[in-house]
């Protein structure tokens, strides 16, 4: 999803009237730039909503990613907003005052800010005051004139470079999940997680969000008291203290154990949000291993990750399971640009090609490992990582180097099985 990322400027006073000549400075200039914020829309009144919309057709300062028709449980406000990333929230003041006045507090709890732009027939001045006291940033009422709603952009647009300079780094998130168990992504978790932290000399967390059938603290020889049920249940008091509690270091990697017993929980989806964002303040990195897409802390887990690799086998049931799984992320309204599909065990043996899955999926493969099942066997029987000197071992760091930027873009297209992606500057410098 693309964010507008605005030039540095010398910082302004904050006032700024309607109509002022700053105002219109400002507005001139979102113009110019062809500035767009993405946004959810949640408006019951559908009139005011057809009425709001009519006025976009000219004027590219709002791009609708959704349009809610009533207003949602915070649970189900938290999902979308995981999902779809939206710069801002268009909010129906209009149609039950209370309601919506309740939802704006669970907003701006939002990490990155999530700013709310009220809306409402008219100007009327009791509602404008209660919806900026609960949280909302600004306010647009009908006839939705244009020149307001470039003003209003270019003041949000001017709050949000004011954010990204002021706002600490957050670590990446990276989520690998099989489209079934047992294709190999808790390997290629492990080992994503083990190169970043050595050859990117960064803090690097893997958690396994299995709580059913977790391995990682089996293949690792990890015996620990707490796991990360722990870690959500205490969300809200996660400090220095108990968080390294929570953790054990295996090769330079913190590692955060799934419950040694399966256990099947309740939880509420922000908690799995605070966790992560605790654990994004404190490491460059945090790789998280899941279960099956559909799983519900998977689904708590994806709307936070920054990419989500789906990692499948080249067998026909497992290409129907990951093309089932994109479809699944597709309509869940989870962006295509934060997925990547990896090929696991692949060898030359194999009766489809690259481009034959592909099709499969109407997807792109990413990167392709090969099928080095011993090799893998022996390190994890061990508890170690695969050694860098083998097949895997060279697959293994040069999908880290692609990640960290490392490769030219022109030495990728010479890799086989490895689609041309620069991401550079992925996991900030330790």
């Amino acid at each position: 999803m693309n964010s507008y990322r605005f030039t540095r400027r010398k910082k302004r006073s904050e006032g700024t009237a309607p109509g002022s000549k700053e105002s219109l400075t400002m507005a001139t200039y979102a113009i110019k730039q062809g500035a767009e914020l993405t946004a959810l829309l949640i408006c019951p009144n559908r009139s005011l909503a057809q009425q709001f919309t009519n006025t976009l057709a000219d004027n590219r300062t709002f791009n609708i990613l959704a349009d809610v028709k009533a207003y949602p449980t915070p649970q189900a406000l938290d999902m979308r907003v995981r999902q779809l990333r939206p710069d801002l929230i268009l909010l129906d003041l209009s149609s039950h005052l209370e309601t919506a006045l309740s939802l704006m507090p669970y907003i701006t709890s939002f990490r990155p800010t999530v700013h709310i732009i009220g809306l409402h027939p008219t100007s009327d001045a009791e509602v404008i005051m209660r919806s900026l006291r609960s949280g909302a940033t600004e306010f647009l009422c009908a006839p939705f004139d244009v020149p307001t709603q470039n003003t209003v952009v270019a003041r949000i647009l001017r709050l949000r470079e004011n954010e990204e300079r002021t706002q600490p780094e957050r670590g990446k998130l990276l989520a690998f999940v099989g489209a079934k168990a047992g294709y190999g992504a808790t390997t290629l978790a492990y080992h994503t997680a083990y190169a970043l932290s050595k050859e990117g000399r960064r803090k690097i967390l893997l958690a396994d969000f299995d709580l059913l059938g977790g391995t990682l603290s089996f293949a690792l020889k990890i015996n620990h008291s707490y796991s990360l049920l722990d870690g959500i249940r205490h969300s809200d008091q996660l400090d220095t203290s108990l968080w390294s509690a929570l953790i054990d270091t295996v090769s330079g990697v913190d590692v955060m154990p799934a419950p040694e017993k399966p256990e099947s929980m309740s939880f509420e989806g922000h908690r799995v949000h605070e966790l992560l964002e605790y654990a994004r303040a404190i490491y460059q990195g945090v790789v998280v291993d899941l279960p099956s897409a559909y799983e519900r802390i998977s689904m708590a887990t994806l709307g936070d990750a920054d990419l989500i690799f789906i990692v499948c086998t080249p067998e026909l049931p497992s290409l129907h399971m990951t093309r089932k799984c994109i479809m699944f992320l597709d309509q869940m309204g989870f962006s295509r640009e934060r997925f990547r599909v990896l090929v696991n065990r692949s060898s030359r043996k194999d009766e489809l090609t690259c481009q034959d899955m592909e099709k499969v999926f109407n997807f792109p493969v990413h990167y392709t490992f090969p099928d080095d099942y011993a090799t893998v066997h022996r390190a994890l029987t061990a508890g170690k990582p695969v050694p860098p000197n083998c097949d895997m071992g060279r697959h293994l760091r040069r999908f880290t180097d692609t990640l960290l930027g490392s490769e030219k873009p022109e030495d990728q297209k010479k890799k086989s099985g490895l689609s041309v992606l620069n991401l550079a500057a992925l996991l900030p410098e330790s």
